[in-house]
Order: C-alpha cells, then structure tokens, then sequence
C-alpha cells in the first residue's frame, strides 16, 4: 500500500501528527515500537460506548494486548518486573537505560510516555523559554491546551479526598482543608514557611491533570465514560479504573476504530514494529524497521513525508544511526544539548504529620521557586503501594552501613534475576496491635514518607552517541558536580524542615550509588538550532541539510521531528504541554 506519510511513535508528538494528517485525509503508516497496555479492570464489562474494548478490536487485527501491573502490595513488584522491556521482552512497557552518569526511564507501547507519566499539563515559564531560545507564547501555548481537550479530555484538578463538583478546590477555607488530601495539605503548609525561610515567593497551586474526576453532569467525561479518579496513588502504572487520558485511548478511540470521527481505512498502525533506519530516497524517504511480530525480520516502506516521535532516546538514536550508516545528511551538532530537565527526587521521612503518599493521583500539586537565578517546580508524588514495602526497607536501612550493604546486595541479585527481592529481616517486624505506629497495610508504611519531584534548569550538556550500536550518554565534565542539585537539596532541606522530618534523596543519588541521576524527563539529542552549526532542527522541526557548507538553513524536505529530542535546553516543568504546542507548530508548517 502507498502512503502519503510515515509517523515513528505514538507519543504526544506523535499523535498530534496523527490527528492533522488524519483530518487532511492522508494515507498514514504507524510504526510502534511497543504494544498495546490497557487496564483489565473492564474486562467482560459492557462497553460505555458502541466502540469495542481495545482488547477486541486488537485481537481482530493481530495485535498483542498486555495489562497493566495489578497487586497493589509487595507481589505487584513481580509485575513490574515482567513488564520491562528488554531485548528478550521486547514487548515490555518500561524501558531503564543505564548510562555512565544517569539512568533514563522511557516507556514502550501504543501511546508513548503517556503511558507511564503523571498526567500533568504545566506550562513552563517564560524565562526558562527564552533562555534555551524556544520560541513558543501564548498562542502556541493556547493551541496545545484545545488539542489536549479536544482530543484528550478536559484538565481537572484532583487535590482533595473527595471530588468536589463544581468548587473551586484550590481556594478552600480554614474549615474545610481536612478535605484535602494529606499530602497536599502539609506540602500547601510547608511552602508557606519556605517561602518565608528563603525570602522569596513560593506559591502553592493544584496541578493541571489529563485525569477524569468525578462531575455527576450529563455529558461529563465521567458520565460519558463511567469512571472517574479514585486516588490509587498509582498513575504510573497503569490507572487500574481507566480515568486518565492516556494515548492509548485517543488513538483507538479518535482515528483507528470504524466509529472514530476521524477515522479512515487508511490510517495503519503497526505494534511491535522498531524503527531502525531512514535513507533519502527518490521521492522521500526509505524507513527500514523490525517487525517482531514476524520474529524481528527487517521490513522497508516509502513515503514522501515521515515524522519522527519516537521519543528523546528513540529519536536521537535513529537519526544518529541514520547518519552514520545510512547516509543521511545531517547536522555535527546530532547528540548535542541533552538535559536531564533538572529532575530530581527525594523523600522526606518521618514527617511530623501523616501524609499518606499511597492515595491521590501521581502528582497533585506544585510550588514554582526562582531561587538563585534559576527556576524550579517542585511537585508532591505519590508512592504507589505495591512499593511502599521496599520504599520504607530502603529509607530505613540507608544510613546504616551494614544494613544498606546488605539491602544493596539483595536488590542486585534481584535485578539480575528478574525476582522478587529476598528482603529477609530488612523488612518491618511483624506488627504489635499494642502500638499504634507497627504499620501494617501497604498505605500506613509510607503514611509519613513525603515523595518530591523536583524540576531544575540544568545546563543540557549531555552528549548522544552510538557505540556499538548502542546509545551512549555522557557528559564531558561530571554533571552530579553541577550547582544545580546543591541548589534543589538545599530548598528540599527547607521543606523536609517544614514538614518535620529528615530529608534524604534517592539512594542512587546516596546509598546505593554515588550522585547516580534518574532522570524521567529526558529531553534535546536533536535541538534546534538557528542554522546547521549549531542546531539539528529549525524552529518547525526540519532537519538542516548536514552536506550544506557554512551556517545554511537549507533543511531536508519532507522530514520532521515532533518530539522532545528537539526541545534545546531544560523546561524546568513537566514537558508534555511544550512537546504538544511544538509539534502543533512543526506539523502546522509542514501541513499548511
């Protein structure tokens, strides 16, 4: 079958592709590298609508289905487990990638990072933009936040116990904060005093959620579809009642089933389908990819237009591989600017009042800080149950050396195994019903563990390459000795103050390795740049001609990259609102 273009991923870039070339009619070919993940809580329900469940529709066409990690206790880690992708499971959901100075965390499936993010829409200030040269405002911005509800769903604020139809839940008095969820209402407290403690402002705000919350109107996304937010505490993996939007469902349910709206025979999506190389060819361009539904043989397919969203790592490492084996002619620059986004995490243990990290939503709310000239967000996360057994074993043994050695050991032996670690004696004794603090349900574990999920301008300097055919990532100078994290610990430390508890960040950062990041929203590889010295794509996401001499602006016809590889610096927020208006601006261009 001829197509009129290619889209390499589905992820929020991706998708934004997907919708244009749809309404226009276009003959679309997506390639997948992942599978379809959804929730079997609705299995042998009847659907709410006339669209058959996912797992029907897929089974019809071929595809594989797989469900998200369910125990929400100490067994769910044997989920999560088996729902890594490796090279031997190349149909798992997670993907970790060790590098020399940090750790990546991408996801694999129908609906890209969407799958395994916290949900959140935030705008990045506009400071931050201008200082990594995005140029991006109002207007772009305004027409990101109509895509996500048009396509997605509308944004709702969850920082409450209980929904609260119609309230404003932000604003809630003196009398009625017991509403809110604990640890919303001790991070909305702490921040008062850090901002005091610092100087400087500190607002609390509820975040923007991609979730449905419970709205009893007729015509309500919880009405339409008969499920709303229940605080699980869980989003990441896997939203067991359904109610986030993740692109799963706007792809089946906007473009691929025949009672979609934009539906056409015409669009294709092709699961488990790696894509691994792209030649310029007569008329376009040549993607090679593997097929391993068809046990990873190599296939070719043509089209005169391809967008590339396969995400940070994806991207980079297909156009790195593209240049140096492929001959395409792209920019020296390929690899350059890659930030961590300033991510950083930390616990504050023992806090004075409980907060019970197991319930609400991921991440609920955020306190925006300039501090020492650079921007940070510093958001409140949720431990999901089936960790909070190990969270709690490995906050307490981490400042005693011989337990933490110990701990160290089993978590090794477990990783390399694929097993459900040996945590022996580590574990909490048995419960004594004569005190009140022997925890014994998964939420009462990390009842006063405060998770942080920090966000910081780092100086993206992080460099791509392909060694071996394997993606590396490193950076010239070590990136753990940046002022950058001095400056987030120091804030933490203010909050965990606030809070009345002892501050202690990840152990891989102290504990179990040394100043190790794990960084969850990795962005840059291919930035864009002013001209081919200095950038890999223009404004619009076009590749510059790498065989062009000089600082030439000239691009490759027909190529687009609509996803965070191309954000050139640290957003210092969560990127998925400004990896959406991007790619509205890059696919607007290159469909006018």
């Amino acid at each position: 079958m001829a197509y009129d273009a290619i889209v390499i991923g589905t992820g929020f870039g991706s998708t934004v592709a997907i919708s244009r070339l749809a309404e226009k009619g276009k003959r679309v070919l997506v390639l997948e590298r992942g599978t379809w993940w959804v929730t079997a809580d609705k299995l042998g329900k009847p659907p709410v609508s006339n669209k058959k469940p996912i797992p029907v529709w897929a089974k019809e066409h071929d595809h594989p289905v797989q469900y998200w990690p369910r125990p929400d206790h100490r067994d769910g880690l044997l989920d999560l487990f088996a729902s890594m992708r490796t090279a031997a499971n190349r149909a798992g959901l997670y993907q970790y990638s060790f590098f020399k100075q940090a750790h990546v965390l991408t996801a694999s499936g129908v609906g890209g990072g969407s799958l395994i993010y916290s949900n959140v829409t935030l705008r990045p200030h506009a400071e931050v933009l201008a200082g990594i040269g995005l140029s991006l405002g109002d207007a772009e911005y305004d027409a990101a936040a109509a895509w996500m509800e048009k396509y997605r769903g509308k944004l709702s604020k969850v920082v409450t116990k209980i929904p609260l139809p119609g309230r404003d839940v932000e604003t809630l008095g003196p009398d009625e904060d017991y509403l809110y969820l604990d640890r919303v209402r001790v991070m909305k407290d702490a921040a008062a005093v850090v901002a005091q403690k610092l100087g400087l402002p500190a607002p609390w705000h509820a975040l923007d959620l991609s979730v449905v919350e419970y709205d009893p109107a007729p015509g309500s996304d919880a009405s339409k579809n008969h499920t709303f937010c229940e605080r699980q505490g869980r989003c990441i993996f896997g939203c067991l009642p359904a109610a986030r939007h993740t692109l799963n469902k706007t792809i089946y349910g906007k473009f691929l089933t025949d009672q979609s709206p934009n539906a056409t025979p015409d669009v294709t999506l092709m699961p488990l389908a790696q894509a691994r190389l792209i030649r310029k060819v007569a008329g376009g361009y040549e993607v090679t990819y593997r097929d391993y539904r068809d046990g990873g043989d190599e296939k070719k397919v043509q089209a005169p237009v391809v967008f590339v969203g396969a995400g940070t790592l994806g991207t980079t490492e297909l156009f790195l591989r593209s240049r140096d084996t492929g001959g395409l002619s792209l920019s020296r620059t390929l690899g350059s600017h890659f930030s961590t986004n300033g991510d950083f995490g930390a616990f504050v243990f023992n806090t004075e009042k409980p907060v019970h990290s197991a319930r609400g939503p991921i991440n609920t709310c955020h306190v925006p800080i300039k501090f020492d000239g650079l921007h940070f967000t510093f958001e409140d996360c949720a431990i999901p149950a089936m960790t909070a057994a190990i969270t709690k074993t490995a906050l307490t043994v981490m400042d005693n050396f011989a337990q933490r050695e110990a701990f160290r050991a089993k978590m090794e032996f477990a990783w390399a195994a694929r097993a459900l670690p040996d945590l022996g004696n580590l574990l909490p004794l048995l419960p004594d019903p004569h005190d009140p603090n022997s925890f014994q349900t998964e939420g009462e574990m990390v009842a006063n563990i405060f998770f942080f999920n920090v966000m910081g301008q780092d100086d993206a300097s992080g460099v791509f390459t392909l060694d071996h055919d394997r993606l590396d990532l490193d950076w010239a100078n070590p990136i753990a000795n940046r002022p950058i994290w001095g400056k987030i610990e120091t804030v933490l430390r203010h909050f965990a103050d606030a809070m009345g508890g002892t501050y202690m960040p990840l152990p891989l950062w102290r504990g179990l390795a040394n100043k190790k990041l794990v960084v969850t929203h990795p962005l840059g590889g291919a930035p864009i740049g002013s001209n081919v010295l200095d950038g890999v794509v223009d404004e619009f996401g076009r590749p510059f001609d790498g065989s062009k001499p000089g600082a030439s602006t000239d691009v490759l016809p027909g190529l687009h990259i609509v996803d965070g590889a191309t954000i050139p610096g640290a957003l210092a927020a969560n990127p998925t609102l400004t990896i959406a208006a991007q790619a509205l601006k890059a696919v607007a261009k290159a469909l006018p």
